[in-house]
């Protein structure tokens, strides 16, 4: 990734998980609601946001007030920690306190909240009635069965059996052994898991997968709370445990995520492990 690049999406890197990809593509919508709404500044609600280092914090630097919600106190209080512009906030919260007090936005992001929610039916139409007319609201979420959560049905498998230790001492030794090639400084007692990319993006580790959507389950999903799909993207094709210690053990990091984030626009769109809707209410396609 060009250095311009990398300070323009809110300087941090590619990962196997398309967050540069996941921003630019939210970026795009973000612009084509302002040419709709005919605003130059949008009031965006980023739900779920965890620590906002990778949505919240790179859509206030363009200008739009950006408020980021979190159900995670802790999140809440490392975002207020970390990023402070008059155009943004941060608050701890779940969607009945923003009805509560009669907030509305223009555009909505919920981004990898779906999946653990056990009512994402009630969710979204409440979602639904924060949008101002003419919002619309961006979705990404895992594929139930994309390679993410197949790999972490194979580690939670491996682990019951006692294979997923053994291959975690291999992945680390391998690690260190990269780190050390690089002329990274390796820690003698390493605390590293298998899955998972540092920096994530949020604190609340604890908060599990509840819903593992089909492609067919999310679009009949948003068409029974009141949506209708506008745009979709694939956001990337491989990433989970075992694959990502893979990637990060590999020259050229940068170069083959950027292969992975294309292999998914080239292959068919069910089989990305990841996926990015736009979405508007219908009602506001059909008065």
């Amino acid at each position: 990734m060009r250095r311009e690049d990398n300070a323009r999406d809110g300087a941090f890197e590619e990962t196997q998980y398309g967050i540069v990809k996941r921003i630019r593509v939210i970026r795009e919508w973000v612009r084509q609601a302002k040419e709709r709404t005919g605003k130059d500044v949008l009031r965006i609600l980023d739900y779920g946001c965890g620590t906002g280092d990778h949505i919240t914090f790179p859509l206030a630097r363009a200008g739009d007030e950006v408020f980021g919600v979190d159900i995670h106190e802790p999140s809440i209080l490392e975002a207020r920690r970390r990023y402070a512009l008059p155009n943004l906030s941060f608050r701890a919260g779940v969607i009945q306190d923003l009805l509560d007090e009669g907030l509305s936005f223009d555009v909505i992001v919920c981004s990898e909240v779906l999946e653990h929610l056990h009512d994402a039916l009630e969710f979204l139409t409440d979602v639904r009635r924060l949008l101002q007319p003419g919002g619309g609201l961006i979705v990404t979420t895992p594929n139930g069965y994309g390679s993410f959560e197949m790999l972490r049905r194979l580690e939670w498998a491996l682990i019951r059996i006692g294979v997923h230790q053994s291959l975690r001492w291999v992945f680390r030794k391998g690690r260190q052994l990269s780190r050390r090639a690089r002329g990274y400084v390796v820690p003698s007692h390493p605390s590293e898991r298998l899955s998972g990319e540092p920096g994530a993006g949020f604190l609340n580790h604890d908060s599990v997968h509840v819903q593992f959507f089909r492609l067919r389950s999310l679009e009949k999903l948003f068409s029974t709370s009141g949506f209708r799909i506008v745009a979709r993207r694939a956001r990337t094709f491989l990433c989970g445990p075992y694959v990502d210690t893979l990637f990060r053990l590999s020259p050229g990091r940068q170069v083959l995520f950027r292969m992975n984030n294309r292999l998914a626009d080239l292959l068919p769109f069910s089989w990305a492990a990841d996926w990015m809707f736009l979405l508007e209410p219908k009602e506001a396609l059909h008065p």
